[in-house]
């Protein structure tokens, strides 16, 4: 049964749905977006259903308005914040922090950001709005305030206070407007186990938003790779939440590209630390500047995780290639069924057949899906 704070929040409005009509409605959906798609005998794979109540990350509002202050989501089409104490969607730990996050942020407004004189009159500044992106890692939580004024000292105390006081905090750092986030106290850093490797986490890195869907995507693009061996690229890698697993064959060779200085620099620190010498990192804007001829040469398979506007430029260049300079296999993890309509007729147009795709919802009684799907080269032509 919804709360009444459930009802107006916008972050998961189908929550008014039972449970099997939900995901009923989300296959019919997905189904639906996928049928502008030319070849339509791919086999559509057992979906992959989160559970709820298991989000690690979210980004909350906070404002100070009529002398209270309101943290949580943002209610449907709105900009009212819907006032938090707890919330379905989040893991147990975050949950628990909420309340505890809510006198803090009273405490961090309280204090004034600036005292100015003006006219022989002393103006003191108050921070009155702001947000709050939370991270539980796997060891802890890390919090990033992102507020458009910056710091003072006393701010920073109030901060050190927070962090030494509870146990499960990790990290806070406050990003002021315009600016990289800078770490104000680090307890411990917060760390990341992908297959095995402990990786640092970056403050401002993407992850996905549950480890459970972490793990099965993970899972589905290894059996759609099916020991595929050689030369594999991972493009729009991230932190390398596919690169790790890939890397764990030592007779591949994995090509890992992003654009994301924070998580590249993540990345190659993470490879440092767990000595794993079979991957080479290449910092490229891949809608600018997609890979050409040249950069295919004896790949077998790539991994390619775009954002949501998909990946149409590097799409458009493997269309370009000779068949013998395509990989085999293509496994495209997609968080936009619609943007990934395009990418794969044009990749059908490349000489690939498009054949399995399995949902991922990991947004749950949310609009939002996503995928993975495998193109295998066709011999044939």
């Amino acid at each position: 049964m919804q709360n009444k704070e459930c009802k107006t929040c916008g972050g998961c409005p189908l929550r008014n749905l039972e449970l099997n009509d939900y995901r009923s409605q989300k296959i019919d959906e997905f189904k639906k977006v996928l049928s502008s798609i030319k070849e339509n005998d791919f086999l559509i794979d057992e979906p992959i259903f989160i559970e709820d109540g298991l989000r690690r990350r979210a980004e909350m509002a906070f404002c100070y308005e009529n002398k209270e202050l309101k943290l949580g989501f943002n209610e449907a089409q709105s900009s009212n914040i819907v006032d938090l104490n707890k919330c379905m969607m989040l893991d147990a730990s975050l949950n628990k922090l909420l309340p505890i996050l809510h006198n803090f942020l009273e405490d961090i407004i309280s204090i004034p950001v600036m005292i100015s004189a003006k006219k022989k009159r002393v103006e003191r500044v108050f921070i009155k709005k702001g947000s709050v992106r939370l991270l539980k890692a796997d060891n802890g939580i890390d919090i990033l305030l992102i507020i458009d004024n910056a710091p003072n000292v006393e701010h920073r105390m109030l901060i050190a206070e927070f962090v030494n006081s509870n146990q499960d905090v990790l990290r806070v750092s406050w990003q002021e407007k315009n600016k990289k986030p800078e770490d104000i106290v680090t307890k411990s850093v917060p760390m990341l186990n992908i297959k095995g490797y402990e990786i640092a986490i970056p403050q401002g890195a993407f992850l996905q938003a549950s480890k459970d869907a972490e793990n099965k995507m993970i899972d589905k693009v290894m059996e759609y790779l099916d020991n595929t061996s050689g030369k594999i690229m991972d493009l729009f890698c991230g932190l390398g939440t596919f690169t790790y697993p890939l890397s764990l064959n030592k007779n591949n060779e994995i090509i890992s590209v992003d654009s994301s200085d924070v998580s590249l620099k993540g990345l190659e620190k993470a490879l440092a630390v767990n000595q794993i010498h079979n991957v080479k990192v290449i910092n490229k804007n891949l809608f600018k500047y997609p890979l050409e001829k040249d950069d295919f040469n004896n790949i077998k398979a790539i991994v390619i995780d775009p954002p949501r506007a998909g990946a149409h430029e590097q799409c458009r260049e493997i269309l370009k290639l000779n068949n013998e300079q395509k990989p085999q296999k293509i496994v495209f993890v997609s968080c936009n069924p619609k943007t990934f309509v395009y990418d794969a007729n044009v990749l059908i147009e490349a000489n690939y057949n498009f054949e399995r795709v399995t949902l991922v919802d990991q947004f749950v009684y949310s609009n939002h899906m996503e995928l993975i799907a495998l193109f295998t080269l066709n011999q044939d032509k």
